[in-house]
């Protein structure tokens, strides 16, 4: 069934290291309803990857070598054409109803940052937990309670030069948020339409498998260092 192209442009920004879980991700985002869209694929692991469309979705393929996770969310943002962008990594989805919900709750509360909950996937495909609730400013510095297909947010922020911090290994879409949440609110949806497959990755931050303890505390507390007199701040004006 055609969908009517009505709203803004979407970039929906995927960064790949050609993993079988690809497909699933691209399938999630050619079953949204919401029209247009755009897929900005980054070829992280610096292959031959060519695609031009996924399911009747354009696909903008970006190959600039090998690029660890940072460097390639960057690579993203600077090839994404939309009107709002939002990443979502390889191995995880979302709901066919996510992005025009986010667009609704962001366009109703005048906002140029909008996040949904996030259902978190165990090893056997079932929802472990919700996670997610009503925006927090202070609560982001304590946790990152947003999982990064969850978010979608303006260009405008990328065309003010909002980038992620290359220095991080992991941790860098935390980063990225505090830096949206230190300029504006975020619009919260209240539902839970993003699926985070936490023990499928690579990246030594999710859980099961996938997490790397040790490493994860360090990064953790780089942030926590980086941000402290933001915090601060805020706390002070309590």
């Amino acid at each position: 069934m055609p969908h009517p192209a009505s709203g803004p442009l979407v970039s929906v920004i995927v960064r790949t290291m050609g993993r079988p879980e690809l497909a699933r991700a691209l399938d999630s985002v050619a079953a949204q309803s919401h029209r247009p869209i755009e897929i900005v694929l980054v070829d992280a692991a610096g292959g031959a990857m060519t695609l031009a469309e996924h399911l009747g979705i354009p696909v903008r393929t970006v190959s600039r070598g090998r690029l660890d996770r940072p460097r390639a969310a960057n690579a993203g943002l600077q090839a994404a054409r939309g009107d709002w962008l939002l990443f979502l990594d390889e191995d995880d989805a979302i709901e066919p109803g996510h992005l025009a919900e986010l667009l609704a709750t962001a366009q109703k509360a005048a906002a140029q940052v909008a996040y949904s909950q996030t259902q978190l996937i165990d090893a056997s495909g079932r929802v472990e937990r919700v996670f997610g609730g009503p925006f927090n400013r202070l609560a982001l510095f304590r946790s990152n309670y947003l999982h990064i297909c969850a978010v979608l947010f303006n260009r405008e922020f990328v065309t003010r030069g909002a980038r992620f911090d290359e220095s991080y290994a992991t941790f860098e879409d935390w980063d990225f948020w505090l830096q949206l949440a230190m300029k504006v609110p975020f619009a919260f949806t209240g539902h839970a339409t993003a699926r985070y497959y936490a023990s499928a990755g690579q990246s030594g931050a999710g859980s099961g498998p996938n997490l790397d303890r040790a490493a994860a505390l360090a990064q953790r507390n780089r942030l926590m260092i980086k941000w402290q007199a933001a915090h601060a701040a805020l706390l002070a004006l309590r």
